[in-house]
């Protein structure tokens, strides 16, 4: 067992002096809440700080979402004499043990406590071991502490700890039942709800789930369920625990029945080993699934394919835990040497963020006919906690935006979370042209969203990004060749709608309106190169080339497009500027298309001096000044080849996440110049912080499999079934931009706020002549390998499974989606409810938690709108729509198709 020197590492720690009264110090930083146990969207419990935060012996442990008490208490005996060291004062009323530090690394959370003569640390622990799924998918996280003398003397010490039924309900008065078990080798106690529901949650909170307390069978050790106040008042009063269950069972909250595990260590002096316990959130199955064959999947967690019962998982739990210490003590080092390169600032912000991102979601398997687990079948899914953007399960844009921690740690995440997304839009349950924004809005069960919705370009491109971002940082090409036709698809979607994205969005969380967007655009070429390239990787060379000619002459026309007076535009013609954040995909894939020349370097110099006022951050646009993202920040930070200006980002959001002026976990969605919250609390895309590091991983070579040459030579077929000719494609596609082209320029010479400098697009025929040679598929040796676990362990790990095979919170804008309930602590708080596709309608109103008034959506912040020149832009394109149909019909083939849900929107027949 591993020892500790109690100081553990605050000597060489920095400390922040914490604001109010308090003596004791954070290290490296105090922010808005410490992560305790974060393994997974239910084991999610954090420890609220703020302005004065009050110490760990005085305040109960919080539910992320909406800081719902979390039943969880400690508590110490020195001499006879009893001290709080976890929860707040109650039934018995017990002195508070001295918080004197508090320190965060990646995957720990310890704390130094004073009880009398005798220090206590207090740690908690969530493994945190990317390349190994059993130990991943464990529903279980730690809190050890250990105790040594502070004068020298010796000193009689127990330990006791309990949880409550708060851990598997949002509804305290329903009825639960407990039981204990014990051998000679463990302890662990379990309470469920006595009509439990399966796959449904409360308040952030299952209600089909057991929950387990453990610890290792040894002298001293001893036990009881029954009433809170009376377990806790044996052991401080030293009667100690009978290891007898209450008889009676009741409501969660009547009396608060909990699982109490004590442990005497007798007379100590030194350092003791750790006195473990481990708490579980276990369901089974965990998702309920549609597959690509319209079935519904019970998916179990991945480590039940290495386990037969609760008791060999618990128990392996226990064993395990020194090698999962040392795995822990090794990974935090590692994220911590290498944020340290860039500045301690940065080390920080992965400190807060890690947990968070790998706290989301689940890894799972299916059994097949023979009753088997088929481990080749991984998925996982993930629960958009603090619900940035859009779709509740595998949110595409959030997987997006977490996707630079999942590249640093281990890609093959990145597959794992694409797969049931992919799978789901192969199937015939989906039928749209573009991808899906997620899985549906009712984790945990992931039926699919075939929705239309107005992130068309957002989600087709990022799920090509985050297909080849996969495909390259693991060089595993399964998944691009067993959906190659579909990603086809979606290209062929983004080259007929990129240049000209009209009234399409980017995440609904970015709170821009604006018509032709020029981020929005800009993801949509990065998206059409990134076929390029998967096309080269499965040795369609005709299409890599194609796809790569179109990307290539967008860019430049982009180029001029969003470039005016040394800066870049929101969108076309407007003299708004904001973050291009999007250019990070550009640098990560290496596929070269925009050069820093445009002057983003420029716009970000720029862009910080313009927002002295703001001491926390840059807004993401000019045009709303108080609403900032801290993932599309750290995507900008990472995108400049000037390193003041990524450092001096890097420092602005280190100021935003160390204010002392919220209490809730690490949020994406902040006022730039207040430092407060809006929305997107614990939301697994703050793995953005990951994106400067991520640009290190090396590429490896992509094992493709799948068919290497299309089913015919001159056509390809679309989702919905429409053959697309290529040669005719490519003359009306190059009218189609021209007339846009012409649009743009119409559109922007109305402009009253007109910038210098020309829009016209220069748009000439793909044609063979024209086309530039192919890029070439060759990707770098790898050069990134995690480091294997420090010992071997009982079970099977990940890495002999081979490749994969066929296997709304609050929102900052009008255009967020509604939640059931939102709840947020600090300013800057509102709520609102709209319609699902994300338009506004004068019903809408938004709700404060302070006073609890409703609001209308105009007194918000602006946010950009149309103006009426762009509905004019809109009626010269349906003109022009028209005329594209006269022409097909001079060359005999049918008209395009158009989405209902944007009836204003051309729609060329497919790729050149």
């Amino acid at each position: 067992m591993l020892r500790f020197s109690l100081p553990f590492l605050l000597v060489a720690a920095r400390v922040v002096a914490q604001n109010g009264p308090k003596t004791w110090a954070a290290a490296p930083f105090n922010p808005p809440s410490f992560p305790l146990a974060v393994k997974s969207p239910y084991v999610n419990v954090w420890a609220p700080q703020g302005n004065g935060p009050v110490e760990l012996s005085q305040a109960w442990p919080r539910v992320w979402a909406d800081l719902s008490i979390i039943g969880w208490y400690a508590s110490v005996r020195v001499d006879g004499t009893a001290y709080m060291l976890l929860g707040a004062q109650g039934t018995p009323l017990l002195s508070s043990a001295n918080q004197t530090a508090v320190q965060l690394t990646p995957t720990r959370t310890s704390y130094i406590l004073n009880a009398g003569p005798v220090t206590v640390n207090a740690t908690f622990l969530s493994p945190i071991e990317p390349t190994d799924l059993v130990r991943q998918s464990l529903p279980f996280s730690y809190f050890y502490l250990s105790a040594q003398s502070s004068d020298g003397q010796s000193h009689d010490v127990q330990l006791y700890s309990d949880v409550s039924g708060e851990w598997i309900t949002g509804n305290s008065t329903l009825q639960a039942n407990w039981t204990a078990n014990q051998d000679s080798n463990i302890v662990y106690l379990q309470m469920q709800l006595a009509s439990p529901n399966a796959y449904q949650e409360i308040d952030s909170r299952p209600q089909d789930a057991t929950l387990y307390y453990s610890m290792k069978n040894s002298n001293g050790v001893s036990w009881q369920i029954g009433p809170a106040a009376d377990i806790r008042s044996f052991f401080a009063n030293g009667t100690g625990l009978n290891e007898k269950s209450d008889t009676t069972f009741s409501a969660v909250n009547n009396p608060y029945d909990t699982l109490g595990i004590a442990v005497d260590l007798g007379n100590i002096t030194a350092a003791t080993d750790p006195v473990l316990y481990a708490v579980g959130v276990v369901r089974d199955p965990v998702i309920k699934y549609t597959n690509a064959k319209v079935q519904i999947e019970q998916r179990s967690a991945y480590y039940w394919s290495q386990f037969s019962d609760i008791q060999d998982v618990i128990e392996n739990v226990l064993d395990d835990f020194d090698n999962t210490l040392a795995t822990a003590v090794a990974l935090d080092a590692q994220i911590l040497g290498d944020g340290g390169k860039i500045s301690s600032n940065y080390a920080d912000l992965l400190a807060l963020a890690t947990r968070q991102a790998m706290g989301a979601f689940e890894y799972t398997l299916v059994k097949d006919s023979s009753g088997k687990f088929n481990t080749s079948d991984i998925k996982a899914f993930m629960k958009n906690l603090g619900f940035v953007g859009s779709g509740r399960i595998n949110s595409v844009d959030v997987i997006y935006a977490a996707l630079p921690i999942y590249i640093y740690l281990n890609p093959a995440i990145v597959g794992y979370l694409l797969s049931p997304l992919l799978d789901y839009q192969s199937s015939t349950q989906y039928q749209n042209a573009y991808a899906a924004r997620g899985l549906g809005e009712d984790y945990p069960n992931a039926f699919g969203d075939s929705q239309a919705h107005n992130q068309k370009i957002e989600e087709s491109a990022n799920m090509l990004i985050m297909s080849l971002a996969h495909a390259q940082f693991s060089g595993d090409g399964t998944l691009i060749g067993q959906h190659y036709d579909l990603l086809n698809g979606w290209a062929s979607f983004l080259v007929n709608n990129s240049m000209a994205p009209g009234d399409e969005t980017t995440s609904t969380s970015d709170g821009i309106s604006e018509t032709n967007q020029t981020n929005l655009a800009l993801k949509g070429i990065l998206g059409i190169s990134a076929m390029a390239k998967i096309s080269g990787f499965a040795g369609r060379s005709d299409d890599q080339t194609r796809y790569q000619s179109i990307a290539t002459q967008y860019a430049q026309q982009w180029t001029s497009l969003a470039s005016a007076s040394g800066h870049l535009v929101s969108s076309y013609g407007s003299a708004s500027s904001g973050i291009m954040y999007n250019l990070f995909a550009d640098k990560l894939l290496q596929l070269n298309l925009i050069n820093a020349s445009v002057g983003f370097d420029f716009s970000l110099k720029l862009f910080t001096l313009q927002s002295a006022a703001n001491s926390y951050g840059i807004p993401l646009d000019s045009g709303n000044s108080s609403l900032a993202r801290s993932d599309w920040t750290m995507f900008a930070a990472a995108t400049v080849t000037d390193t003041s200006v990524r450092d001096s980002l890097i420092s602005l959001l280190h100021a935003y996440a160390s204010p002392n002026f919220e209490n809730l976990p690490f949020a994406v969605l902040y006022n730039p110049t207040t430092g407060h919250q809006i929305g997107g609390i614990n939301s697994p895309a703050q793995g953005a912080m990951f994106a400067p590091l991520s640009l290190n991983v090396a590429t490896k070579a992509v094992n493709f499999t799948g068919p290497t040459e299309p089913t015919t030579a001159t056509t390809s077929t679309s989702k919905n079934g429409k053959k697309t000719g290529i040669i005719a494609g490519a003359t009306v596609g190059a009218l189609v931009l021209v007339g846009l082209a012409a649009g743009v320029f119409v559109s922007c010479s109305r402009r009253k706020q007109r910038p210098k400098g020309s829009y016209n697009v220069q748009t000439t025929a793909y044609t063979p002549d024209s086309v530039p040679e192919s890029l070439s598929a060759t990707v770098h040796p790898d050069m990134h390998d995690m480091h294997s676990p420090p010992a071997t362990r009982r079970y099977l790990s990940s890495e002999g499974l081979g490749r994969i095979t066929p296997y709304n919170v609050l929102a900052p804008s009008a255009v967020q989606h509604a939640r059931k309930r939102d709840i947020y602590a600090g300013g800057d708080t509102v709520s609102n409810v709209l319609p699902r596709d994300g338009s506004s309608n004068d019903s809408t109103r938004l709700v404060s938690r302070e006073g609890g008034s409703a609001v209308n959506a105009s007194s918000l912040p602006a946010i950009h709108s149309r103006t009426a020149e762009q509905h004019g832009l809109r009626s010269e394109v349906d003109n022009l729509r028209r005329e594209i149909e006269q022409i097909r019909t001079v060359v005999g083939e049918a008209p395009p198709s158009y989405d209902a849900d944007r009836p204003n929107s051309l729609r060329t027949m497919g790729p050149p």
